[in-house]
């Protein structure tokens, strides 16, 4: 893609958002991070310990990562939807609103497996259901993001925009982590009624999600656009859509760049639950260490602020990837069954700290890649670019959780019972070296990203001088 003529004139900067705003649209980010963590922690103990029967716990990893067959359409696909809507209440806001009740029912499904049914049918009804809540998710997720795209332009207000979703976005992952647990906490495994606890964890945290929805969606105010809408649906000018945001160097290697980087999360949270019950033999630690290290990242928070606005996003987030790759090497040679519980919350939280830059980074940096995109094709799609980024944050999930399904059946993992030497230490590799491979992959591959602070800088001016005229 050709560069664009230089321009040195300083645009003028458009009104600053209120903090009331900030802190609506962020609160949304409450319902995703629920989702996310909830999903990464509970969801494949639920499948493997509760659901399904052992010798075919490896049904769990393939039931989560069958979604993506749909995933590969329902995220661009909301995204375009959003991109050629045009009503009173905005492009995005009709979907966070219409998403609301049915996101929240079909969360709650999830959990609500029948127990007459067989190992297939059960198979069945968690593709199924998964299927039918992930759809409603991405009719809300991707028109979400893509509307924090919209609200500034600014580079350094894009970042505190996204710093204030951040911090919801940890609130919403403490509450996906502690609200299971203090629930299953009532309906111990092993005593009948742990299938009973899992559905009253959907119910409650289904409710919680319709009520973020609504909030979010009512109190928002979108942008108003004063372009014309675009041309009306149609298949072909969604495929072209997709097709034209992955002809865009930069988002190009950003995406390649997040799947990596979401790729190690997901097989280190998912591994948590498993890697402190049978490695590091402490299952009561299992809430209280992702507690920790969400803690330490919000604290971290202002620290990454600083740097993006110092060194520039792309060298901030180089230097997450730098901390994240030697926190995860180093794990096994730091935690194992005889660490004292300090160390272990001191080592998370060192590791937190270097985690409050993926809270902030990628969906700012994305939010200036629009802007070229703009640049170079006369449109705004936010929800084109957002709709493949959300699906890429799926796509990784589904197959950390994938790999760690396949991976527990190849080393052995027996539920509820004691682990082989043999499966201790795939839990260990899973757990830390692998994820640090990947993260090290993530940087090498982030290394030509080309749209830096002072490039940013050069596309807002004949970006503002079109905007003057059309």
């Amino acid at each position: 893609m050709a560069r664009p003529a230089v321009v040195r004139a300083v645009p003028p900067r458009a009104r600053p958002l209120s903090l009331a705003q900030k802190v609506i649209y962020g609160f949304g980010d409450v319902l995703i991070a629920v989702r996310m963590s909830c999903f990464q922690f509970y969801l494949l103990p639920f499948y493997t310990d509760v659901v399904l029967p052992v010798g075919f716990t490896w049904l769990g990893g393939l039931a989560k990562t069958i979604g993506l067959v749909w995933d590969g359409i329902n995220d661009p696909l909301a995204g375009h939807l959003s991109d050629r809507t045009r009503t009173r209440l905005g492009r995005r806001r009709p979907f966070l609103i219409g998403a609301a009740v049915p996101l929240g029912v079909a969360f709650a499904g999830v959990w609500w497996v029948p127990d007459a049914l067989g190992t297939a049918g059960k198979f069945a009804y968690l593709v199924l259901a998964f299927l039918v809540m992930d759809s409603f998710f991405s009719l809300y997720a991707t028109p979400y993001a893509a509307l924090g795209a919209e609200l500034s332009s600014d580079y350094h207000e894009r970042t505190q925009l996204a710093g204030t979703r951040g911090v919801f976005h940890l609130l919403g992952l403490v509450l996906g982590v502690a609200i299971p647990g203090i629930v299953l906490a009532w309906y111990p495994a092993g005593t009948g009624y742990a299938a009973e606890g899992y559905r009253t964890m959907g119910v409650m945290l289904g409710a919680g999600m319709v009520g973020v929805a609504l909030v979010t969606g009512l109190g928002v105010r979108e942008p108003v656009s004063a372009r014309p809408a675009p041309e009306r649906f149609s298949w072909r000018s969604f495929s072209a859509g997709v097709a034209e945001t992955l002809q865009n160097p930069a988002f190009r290697i950003l995406t390649v760049t997040f799947a990596f980087i979401l790729l190690a999360g997901g097989l280190y949270q998912t591994l948590i639950p498993y890697a402190f019950r049978h490695w590091i033999r402490r299952p009561d630690l299992v809430t209280n260490i992702p507690l920790v290290y969400i803690a330490a990242t919000i604290v971290s928070l202002p620290l990454w602020t600083r740097l993006a606005r110092g060194l520039g996003k792309d060298r901030a987030l180089r230097a997450c990837m730098v901390w994240a790759a030697l926190a995860l090497g180093v794990t096994p040679l730091v935690l194992g069954p005889d660490s004292d519980p300090s160390t272990t919350f001191a080592f998370v939280a060192l590791a937190g700290l270097g985690n409050g830059g993926w809270v902030i980074l990628p969906p700012s940096i994305t939010a200036d890649v629009v802007d070229w995109d703009e640049l170079h094709t006369r449109q705004r799609r936010e929800g084109a670019y957002f709709g493949v980024w959300t699906l890429v944050m799926k796509f990784a999930s589904a197959i950390a959780s994938g790999i760690v399904g396949v991976g527990l059946q190849v080393v052995g993992y027996v539920p509820n019972a004691e682990q082989s030497a043999t499966t201790i230490l795939g839990i260990k590799l899973l757990y830390g070296p692998v994820p640090a491979v990947f993260m090290l992959v993530a940087l090498l591959t982030f290394r030509a990203f080309p749209l830096t602070r002072a490039r940013h800088e050069e596309l807002q001016a004949p970006l503002a001088a079109r905007r003057g005229v059309t």
